[in-house]
């Protein structure tokens, strides 16, 4: 089979997709591709696999994998040409991110896990980015209300100086995986195009149900200031711009969206041949598409310059 392992990241309209998929599973049927979200991924078939990196016995991670191997057989076996896996906790979770203060510090190692139990098969990794003032103020809000970190000073300043950046996450699966191809589209380009990103990783055109309506929104600056206030912090560590919840000051906002646009020029200058970059809808062949060959750079190498 053809595998699109959607990796996310977190933040990046990840729940939007997977709703829509989740409602579409006969269209998609209808095009031989099936469907595993978190509904399947997490009630036990990825257990072993998600967790933090050096707690989880071998054992447990040779189970997951051959729970997955023998799901993957009975995909192919029951006619699935594309199987779409969304789960963006295979990159790691908020929580261990948040932790460590690093993007996504062992992002290869922990796909490269999930791809053993897919030997055989033809890997797409699919990875939404997003600026990372707005990816890290998201994930803090989000981490907030769930037992994360306070949105002080401090943190802004270590989250602002961490070196590691969308290109290092992208070269480290380049890396543990070097036959899959990766392909990369921005979240501010795509985060409501839904359908016209899955139509574009599976290379066939879906009709899915819904996808207009943005689900999962960052928390909204009352609501977090009402839950520091009942915790006892003061409320006014939530602080704002442009009426959004924003940690960095404007000094630190403007270097990371300058980073951020040099991720975005490398990746449009090809990306040193690690990566596609979607910046808006790539055009599917509809030969290639109705006879199930997929995009032109399915085959042969997995990398395209």
């Amino acid at each position: 089979m053809d595998i699109v392992l959607h990796l996310g990241a977190h933040r990046c309209a990840t729940t939007t997709l997977q709703r829509m998929m989740g409602q579409s599973h006969a269209a998609l049927a209808a095009r031989r591709i099936a469907y595993w979200g978190p509904k399947r991924t997490r009630s036990g078939l990825f257990h072993g696999l998600i967790g933090q990196t050096g707690t989880t016995p071998p054992w447990q991670a040779a189970q997951a994998q051959r729970r997955i191997a023998l799901a993957c057989a009975g995909q192919a076996a029951g006619g699935t040409e594309r199987l779409f896996v969304s789960e963006e906790n295979m990159l790691g979770t908020m929580r261990m991110t948040l932790a460590e203060r690093v993007l996504y510090p062992d992002a290869g190692d922990r796909v490269a896990g999930f791809a053993r139990a897919m030997a055989g098969h033809n890997l797409t990794l699919a990875l939404s980015i997003r600026s990372y003032d707005t990816w890290w103020a998201s994930v803090l809000a989000f981490r907030l209300t769930r037992g994360g970190p306070l949105p002080g000073r401090q943190i802004a300043a270590r989250l602002a100086l961490q070196p590691r950046r969308w290109r290092d996450v992208i070269t480290d699966l380049n890396r543990a995986l070097p036959r899959a191809r990766i392909m990369v589209w921005c979240h501010e380009d795509m985060a409501h195009r839904p359908n016209r990103v899955v139509d574009t990783l599976t290379g066939r055109r879906v009709a899915c149900a819904g996808g207009a309506a943005h689900l999962n929104p960052m928390p909204g600056i009352g609501s977090l200031r009402a839950y520091l206030e009942d915790c006892g912090h003061p409320p006014g560590l939530i602080r704002t711009a442009a009426g959004r919840f924003m940690p960095f000051d404007a000094d630190q906002r403007a270097v990371l969206r300058a980073l951020y646009a040099e991720d975005r020029a490398w990746l449009a200058r090809g990306a040193d041949g690690l990566a596609i970059y979607m910046p808006r809808p790539a055009p599917l062949d509809p030969g290639g598409a109705e006879h199930g060959e997929g995009q032109a750079d399915d085959a042969g190498k997995r990398r395209l310059a």
